[in-house]
């Protein structure tokens, strides 16, 4: 939480020194976009960005110049759900989760940009907040909320919900004004997949290595079983009445356990 804090603040503290100067060089290269324009101001034409794998993760860090009250409740809801996620799962897998949920928000705003020809940029941490969002409450989802207007109790669950599916009237609308709805559909689908299937890449990577060593030992056994036939051979008929394939086989074998002694 410290590290994210610090980098969105440093990053915003250059966007507002190089947007003092007239410049938007910092949403223009690292805010997430589908096309760019190119071409003349007469006869503008689009070209596909290229830049948008690294934009994936950059356009998170960054937040609008010239609305404070964007990186302010952005960072505010992420100290207030991102703490104790933090605390329980671990540093290195609530940076994940954090990461996962902006990346898969991110993707899904810059399909719908390629669909409608949109250029313009997205930017904000609100995909990644919205994940540790919905994570926070499904597993704590009695919590209380006190809302500031008007000063209610409110469980965390239906707070949650309620915004999820204003977004999602607001996309199926059309009403979003400049509000990346799709970030924040996909950022809080991957904190319902989070709570039911868990961290999804790990089992992924834990079953591949799972599957690599089943199949090792299973060459490996194979591998055992042909050279038992062939030295059951070998000791029944003599070296001579090997063929050239088994041959070969010892060869290897003599060759991989010379070097494994090095």
């Amino acid at each position: 939480m410290r590290w994210i804090f610090t980098v969105c603040a440093a990053v915003y503290a250059v966007q507002l020194v190089a947007h003092s100067f007239g410049s938007n060089l910092m949403e223009d290269v690292f805010g997430l976009r589908a096309w760019t324009l190119s071409g003349t101001a007469q006869a503008p034409s689009l070209s596909f960005n290229f830049l948008f794998p690294l934009q994936l993760l950059t356009y998170m860090v960054l937040h609008s110049p010239t609305d404070i009250w964007h990186i302010f409740w952005n960072l505010l809801l992420l100290w207030f759900f991102g703490r104790e996620l933090e605390a329980v799962m671990g540093k290195a897998a609530f940076l994940k989760l954090l990461l996962v949920g902006g990346v898969v928000g991110g993707v899904l705003q810059w399909a719908y940009g390629l669909y409608v020809d949109s250029t313009i940029p997205t930017i904000g941490a609100s995909g990644a907040v919205y994940t540790a969002m919905v994570l926070y409450s499904c597993k704590w989802p009695r919590r209380i909320i006190w809302l500031i207007i008007p000063p209610i109790p409110v469980p965390v669950l239906l707070l949650v919900v309620f915004y999820v599916l204003n977004d999602l009237v607001d996309f199926s609308r059309g009403s979003g004004g400049n509000v990346a709805q799709l970030v924040h559909l996909g950022g809080a689908l991957v904190g319902v997949l989070w709570w039911r299937k868990g961290d999804v890449i790990a089992q992924v990577q834990m079953k591949h290595s799972r599957d690599k060593a089943a199949k090792i030992a299973k060459i490996e056994s194979s591998g055992r079983r042909e050279m038992d036939r062939i030295l059951g051979k070998i000791q029944t008929s003599g070296l001579s009445s090997l063929d050239d394939k088994e041959r070969a086989f010892l060869d290897e074998r003599s060759k991989a356990l010379r070097e494994g002694r090095r």
